[in-house]
């Protein structure tokens, strides 16, 4: 714990150079570089006089210049003032002067020299238990406080310090794991020495030779890096938000990539189980450097990978105790679908390097445009991709009158099938489906025989791989991805001559290369799911259980309908990227579980359905929900007719657009390329955030700033602002 006077008195220790300087008469004031860092001011930016400073205080303290002008025309010496200031990028801080005032012989004030702090103890004042606030210590460093209340006192602890324990608590434990305990079994058994010598240098060589005539061709230059690399190397792959970092983690089993920190700049991080813990850290500069031990913490990675302007290249790392057998290599990658205007190609850059692809989706969360966009370029240089639903911990039973409908392990299961069946649509191969919980996994790391460590099928994601030696594995599919590499180069028309000739011949050698290599089969491993067991109840609730127990299934129609857009009509369109979204929402409307099941072999996903007596298409009919109501669901935005006219429609039927709380991000693009997009922009509309009931600490943060992302939303796209709600197995919010 901190004592505030200490941390205060250190903070406004005099310092030679004041943080600020006002000059009398022409009241001129001037700012430290720390100061104007700490205000988010620049030195245009910063007010240049005394009275445009009394400006940037809040209005509740206006009071507070009245006392500083009583002070200069007074005989005081010594000022303390403690104010809120709006700072430059708009947030309002609190703030402590301690200034001193020099006068001349008459008297008035001559000088005035200063320094603001941030006070904490005007800020504790007010401060609710939780609330965090940074501050910059004496030797410079960025500090994170939160306040807590301990024994109906408010006090504060600072956070920085515990991450540092609970590292220190982390390495303690993987000691102890690798000292004591019977190390986790091996999934195979890697080859010493390598046997596919004849592979290896006729790869090097068609390699080298092709970069001769494909100069400057950056998937081959990838593949090249790729040989450096002798293990299998994995990469974790999907839209931002899916899991990718939780997965990576629960493999290491420490928290020890933060989420979220690499979007801007694009850094791969590579993994792996060694006998020290140690970093190699890749600049774009060429420079190398390596971190070691203890310094290897979370904060450390965040500080290092966080920003565009990191400058780094790659990020390597080896984690003793970590749940990734030798013989691979686990590639943490950034949402591609966020890196502004450069996802695809970025995605196209890193692909040659990575053997096998993990693409991670949430649990029921549909496919969006932006992941089959991946997927087809990912498709076009590398078939060997393994699926992972990841979050299976946030799914839960659907009951209704206290009566389990459809087990939690059920509706997984129909997940895994469900994401097959789209596969099996969208490009006509079959693919493997893991379901995994990242959480479940890293909170019982240590306890490898609990329900909970056995229900997150953490090892069937490394297991996948048994059987086989995964340094020839890589080889091979190395030169599987070269022969694909250079088939596509061949097909382009514009490549003649001898240059088309010696591709072939470079191809043909790796062919022959590969034919006294033993093949490997379409999928590697098993992978098959049956439920597991489930963890123990703690007999605890959610974060949101009193209010959901408090909302009746009943009200569930009345409330969905209260909301302003319908008015007095009780009319609406159901419409979404995701048909499976519009029809869970009339299953909560209907009452009817079942109902989310329709397309599944009764009706076609493209056609029209409709729970009324007033329907303007010919829709199939579904049992009327209440007299007077009309549900009209549409197909899925990809199968919608081009020639409906949208304005007619909305006249009558309220557009109510369906977006998986989970994928927010993702889902309101989809929206924005809608074909009724137009419509939107003239009648009034509704927002339905479905899967709500899979809450944990970012869907919490998602719900938030909903009302901040709807409403900047509907600025950008030009569309009448909406109503929005968010419901769950019965229950809305």
């Amino acid at each position: 714990m901190l004592n505030l006077s200490d941390w205060e008195r250190k903070n406004s220790a005099s310092s030679p150079i004041p943080d600020l300087t006002v000059i009398f008469p022409s009241r001129e004031i001037y700012f430290s570089r720390s100061l104007l860092s700490m205000m988010r001011f620049t030195a245009d930016t910063c007010p240049k006089t005394l009275d445009q400073w009394y400006e940037l205080c809040h209005p509740e303290d206006h009071a507070k210049i009245s006392q500083l002008e009583r002070a200069l025309s007074g005989r005081e010496n010594f000022l303390t003032l403690t104010r809120k200031l709006y700072c430059g990028d708009g947030q309002c801080r609190t703030f402590r002067l301690d200034a001193y005032i020099h006068r001349d012989k008459s008297g008035s004030p001559s000088r005035l020299t200063g320094r603001e702090t941030p006070s904490l103890g005007a800020w504790l004042e007010s401060a609710s238990d939780g609330d965090v606030i940074e501050c910059t210590d004496p030797d410079g460093r960025v500090r994170v406080l939160e306040a807590i209340r301990i024994q109906g006192v408010m006090t504060l602890r600072d956070k920085g310090e515990i991450e540092d324990l609970q590292q220190e608590n982390i390495r303690l434990r993987r000691e102890i794991q690798r000292r004591i305990f019977a190390p986790s079994p091996s999934a195979f058994t890697p080859t010493p020495q390598e046997t596919s010598s004849h592979l290896r240098s006729s790869l090097e060589e068609s390699l080298t030779l092709s970069l001769n005539v494909l100069t400057g061709n950056a998937p081959l230059k990838a593949l090249r890096r790729a040989l450096t690399e002798p293990a299998l190397t994995v990469g974790i792959l999907g839209l931002t938000g899916s899991g990718k970092t939780s997965l990576m983690n629960a493999l290491l089993g420490e928290n020890l990539i933060p989420e979220q920190s690499r979007t801007a700049a694009n850094i791969p991080i590579l993994c792996r189980e060694g006998e020290s813990r140690h970093a190699r850290i890749y600049y774009q500069d060429g420079r190398v450097e390596d971190v070691r031990g203890d310094k290897l913490t979370r904060s450390y990675v965040k500080d290092l990978t966080h920003g565009s302007t990191a400058g780094i290249a790659r990020f390597e790392a080896v984690i003793p105790g970590a749940l990734i057998p030798e013989g691979l290599c686990f590639v943490d990658t950034p949402g591609f679908d966020a890196l502004s205007g450069s996802g695809g190609a970025a995605l196209r850059n890193i692909l040659p390097e990575l053997d096998v692809i993990i693409y991670v989706t949430p649990i029921r969360a549909a496919f969006k445009g932006s992941d089959y966009d991946s997927l087809r370029t990912i498709l076009a240089v590398n078939k060997r991709i393994i699926f992972v639903l990841s979050q299976t911990d946030l799914e839960r039973d659907d009951t209704e009158a206290g009566r389990v409908i459809i087990s939690s392990q059920a509706k997984i299961l129909a997940d895994i099938s469900r994401l097959k069946r789209d596969m099996k649509s969208f490009c006509g191969q079959d693919f493997d489906v893991i379901p995994v919980s990242s959480r479940l996994a890293l909170e019982k790391f240590y306890d490898r025989k609990s329900p909970e460590w056995l229900a997150s099928n953490i090892e069937g994601v490394v297991n996948y791989f048994a059987g086989h030696d995964p340094y020839s594995m890589a080889l091979r599919l190395r030169a599987e991805r070269m022969i694909t590499l250079l088939d596509g180069a061949l097909s382009d028309k514009k490549l003649t001559g001898s240059s088309r000739w010696r591709l072939q011949d470079y191809s043909n050698n790796i062919r022959n290369a590969l034919k006294g290599q033993a093949s490997l089969p379409e999928t590697f491993g098993s992978c098959t799911y049956t439920g597991g067991p489930k963890p123990h109840d703690k007999g605890g609730k959610n974060l949101l259980s009193s209010l959901i127990t408090s909302l009746r299934e009943h009200e569930f129609r009345n409330r969905f309908f209260a909301l302003p857009a319908f008015g007095r009509e009780r009319y609406a369109v159901l419409l979404g990227a995701d048909k499976s979204q519009s029809l869970k929402l009339y299953a909560r409307l209907s009452h009817n579980i079942a109902s989310e099941r329709l397309p599944d072999g009764e009706v076609s996903v493209n056609e029209w359905l409709c729970a009324g007596r007033d329907s303007p298409f010919g829709s199939i009919a579904l049992p009327v929900i209440s007299p007077g109501e009309n549900i009209l669901i549409a197909p899925p935005d990809s199968d919608l007719a081009k020639n409906i006219d949208w304005h007619k429609l909305f006249r009558k039927f309220t557009p109510v657009v369906s977006v998986d709380l989970a994928r927010i991000d993702s889902g309101l693009s989809d929206l924005a390329h809608a074909p009724y997009l137009t419509g939107l922009a003239l009648y009034s509309w509704v927002l339905a955030f479905g899967n709500a009931g899979m809450f944990d600490t970012r869907q919490l943060d998602l719900v938030s700033k909903i009302p901040e992302r709807v409403k900047e939303f509907a600025e950008v796209t030009g569309l009448k602002s909406p109503d929005w709600f968010i419901y769950e197995n019965y229950r809305i919010f």
